[in-house]
């Protein structure tokens, strides 16, 4: 009976770990725009508020720098070149989403000292196990084109659980953005 609660607290905590692990990777785009003939992009960019406002700054302009760098990399891996915004072939621009998670594990049931039948006060038996509660950070990337002259979405790639934590390394930005990027453009015409 031990070996049966060990083997099932082994597949719940496999399960567990890899569903939080895992990056998923979606592509969409719109399948009446065509991507051929791209070859220059800008960075898309907010007109700035009526009230001439200062916006708000990033709250982490080094991840967002990292980001940037990855993009542009691939990109130009890809042949584009930048280029001003009324020049260029489509816009880019991304969103970062970072969420604080919590997970809890669970060792399940445990057998008490004593074992079955009535023991020291009460019914012996099963007891219960222990539970424990861990954070972590859940971050999704998104990376969207747009058409030049309508500024309408026509791609968008996501990678949902990319990140672990608020602050990965150059490394780790450089993978994620790779693997996004490598949806575009789709294969349409």
């Amino acid at each position: 009976m031990k070996r049966f609660a060990l083997f099932v607290a082994l597949v719940i905590l496999v399960m567990i770990v890899s569903s939080c692990s895992s990056t998923r990777y979606i592509f969409d785009s719109d399948t009446q725009h065509s991507f051929k003939g791209y070859s220059s992009y800008a960075w898309f960019q907010l007109a700035s508020p009526p009230d001439k406002a200062k916006p708000p700054t990033e709250a982490n302009t080094i991840l967002t720098t990292r980001i940037r760098r990855a993009i542009d990399r691939e990109l130009t891996t890809m042949g584009m070149k930048t280029a001003p915004v009324a020049d260029a072939d489509f816009l880019v621009t991304y969103s970062l989403v970072l969420q604080s998670q919590m997970v809890m594990y669970y060792t399940g049931w445990s057998m008490p000292m004593g074992g079955w039948g009535w023991g020291w006060g009460g019914w012996g038996g099963w007891g219960g196990g222990r539970a424990s509660l861990d954070t972590y950070t859940e971050g999704t990337i998104v990376v969207d084109v747009l058409d030049t002259k309508t500024r309408s979405l026509v791609w968008r790639g996501i990678a949902e659980n990319a990140f672990s934590k608020p602050n990965p390394d150059d490394a780790k930005v450089a993978k994620v953005i790779a693997k996004v990027m490598a949806g575009f453009p789709p294969n349409s015409g």
